[in-house]
């Protein structure tokens, strides 16, 4: 593949900037303020691709002569595999992280190294193993973040934020040289870091203040059905959340879009998402009897707003609702078969990292921490 190739796949993704250099793609991504080095020989392929949020993304299947692996980029973010642990431990014993993700983003890892330094700070006991994982599964994104050339200070400076809290008490063998990461260290240390805004304001002290002036403010784009004071009370009895972040959450990346919600004194409700208007609709119907599940009712895309992405960002959003407001999970009804077909979700889309990523997922332990020797 040419380095042209690779600026072409790159085309129609607002925000990054691709430059050539010595037989190197740099790509800088405003949105993180750092720069993937994409080297254009362990270039296979790529693919246009949607994110699981409805952005468009392109996704490289890098290579070498051992192996396959994953880069992704989106318009604000970088995507990439997790090294094994062995390549960060320096130890005869191979330790596995039982559900770790197969891929992880940039913004991903920086907000897991932040709330894990806040979380080592606390002064209430910490489950060691459960903190050890999570850094080690950090420091493993960290150093594949570094092999696409990506510098993610702000990561380590994180991460050794943490690591000072817990001192040496983490069960974790020592740590393999790496110059690169001594270099990031260097730079870390001279940063001052500020936890991110974690909508303290919108949250369930927030939404048991909510007033009906609050909906209406919302209008048009939140309609509540029947707003009166009862709909308040049972507001503010079964959603943990003010109706500004709901409307941000549900809505987030729909232009124009609207939401009717009706809530009963039991604690079900249903929401009708709507966009757009003629022969270019689009909506979206929830509803729940209890927190046990959050249902997808239906889904209902116009032809001319398929292959937009609208499938994955109405449904990256329903996500992002449910785990806000408590749900345990969300289900989808499918039926008439033959149909209606549900766009592809989630990373990653090439059938030869599919295979690669799923194998590495099977070879990996079931017990957190759980260090077993290595054949021979």
């Amino acid at each position: 593949m040419e380095a042209a190739d690779v600026i072409e796949a790159l085309e129609g993704l607002r925000g990054p900037r691709a430059v050539v250099t010595a037989g190197q793609v740099s790509v800088y991504v405003p949105a993180i303020d750092d720069t993937v080095r994409i080297d254009v020989a362990e270039v296979r392929r790529y693919k246009r691709i949607w994110a699981p949020n409805g952005d468009p993304a392109v996704e490289f299947v890098m290579g070498d002569e051992r192996e396959v692996w994953p880069l992704i980029i989106t318009p604000d973010d970088v995507v990439c595999r997790p090294v094994d642990t062995g390549a960060v431990l320096d130890s005869s014993i191979e330790f596995r992280i039982a559900n770790a993700p197969h891929i992880v983003a940039y913004t991903e890892m920086e907000r897991a190294a932040e709330q894990a330094a806040l979380a080592c700070e606390q002064p209430e006991p910490i489950e060691l193993d459960g903190a050890g994982a999570t850094l080690l599964l950090v420091r493993c994104s960290i150093v594949a973040a570094t092999l696409a050339g990506l510098r993610p200070v702000r990561s380590v400076a994180w991460w050794q934020r943490a690591w000072a809290a817990l001192g040496a008490d983490v069960p974790l063998p020592p740590f393999r040289a790496d110059p690169v990461w001594d270099e990031l260290m260097h730079e870390a240390s001279r940063l001052t870091l500020t936890a991110s805004a974690r909508g303290e304001g919108d949250g369930p002290s927030a939404a048991a203040g909510v007033a009906v002036s609050d909906f209406r403010r919302l209008a048009p784009r939140l309609t509540a059905v029947a707003l009166d004071e009862e709909f308040v009370s049972c507001w503010r009895a079964s959603m943990p959340l003010t109706p500004t972040r709901f409307v941000e959450t549900l809505l987030n990346g729909l232009d124009a879009a609207r939401a009717d919600v009706a809530l009963y004194p039991g604690g079900g409700g249903s929401v009708d998402v709507m966009l757009g208007e003629g022969d270019a609709q689009a909506l979206l119907e929830l509803s729940w009897s209890d927190k046990a599940a959050l249902h997808v009712d239906e889904v209902r895309i116009a032809d001319a707003l398929a292959h937009t992405g609208l499938f994955q960002r109405m449904m990256f959003n329903t996500e992002r609702l449910a785990a806000m407001l408590g749900f345990a999970q969300v289900t989808i009804l499918a039926s008439g078969a033959g149909t209606y077909a549900f766009a592809a979700m989630g990373y990653p889309r090439d059938p030869e990292l599919y295979q690669a990523m799923r194998y590495r997922r099977d070879q990996a332990s079931v017990v957190r921490m759980s260090p077993t020797r290595k054949d021979g």
